[in-house]
């Protein structure tokens, strides 16, 4: 009984600390994909194996089976992609790679999954592709207010560049040393 308690506190938490992310970066997600994203951190949180795993997988060189897994894959697929690119962005960064690519190998596989799956399953998957770079925003504002920095100032540039990421343009803009170009980027960082 004591556990539950604890973790129904702790849930409690994370879903108010993501709740101030979405708030502080600006960012609007239906309460469905909050709750998604409330359980997926949570996973990583409390399974140092998924979290290693996470780390250590090559996501683009793994295979994906035709067997009764492959939902399972895509959906592990998505979701390493989704911390790596919000939580361990270093890590990225170290492998020669840009945030951007473990977007968009997030976002293709939530579609592929969202395609095989009927009723709400293949909702909540479109909606996940759809808001990937939101949820990263929220990871990274999360980050933040951890007191673990930011991504770099390269790192942000390509991720507002490549995405439009409104926590990217943040970075860039907090920063007097480096202003974004894109005008149009910019318009639309300031819309949403």
């Amino acid at each position: 009984m004591a556990h539950q308690t604890k973790h129904r506190a702790a849930l409690y938490q994370w879903h108010q600390l993501i709740q101030e992310a979405c708030q502080y970066a600006k960012v609007e997600l239906d309460p469905e994909i909050q709750g998604y994203l409330l359980m997926t951190l949570v996973r990583y949180i409390e399974d140092d194996e998924l979290a290693k795993d996470a780390i250590q997988i090559d996501l683009f060189n793994e295979t994906l089976d035709a067997d009764s897994n492959h939902h399972q894959a895509l959906k592990s697929r998505a979701d390493h992609s989704l911390m790596l690119a919000g939580l361990f962005p270093a890590h990225i960064d170290r492998q020669f790679l840009r945030i951007s690519q473990y977007i968009q190998l997030g976002q293709v596989s939530y579609q592929q999954l969202s395609r095989l799956l009927y009723d709400n399953d293949k909702l909540i998957y479109q909606k996940l592709a759809d808001h990937f770079v939101m949820l990263v925003d929220v990871l990274h504002t999360i980050r933040a207010f951890n007191g673990s920095p930011t991504i770099p100032l390269i790192q942000a540039m390509e991720l507002w560049s490549d995405t439009g990421s409104k926590t990217a343009y943040q970075t860039l803009t907090l920063n007097r040393q480096s202003i974004p170009l894109n005008e149009t980027l910019a318009e639309q960082a300031y819309k949403h």
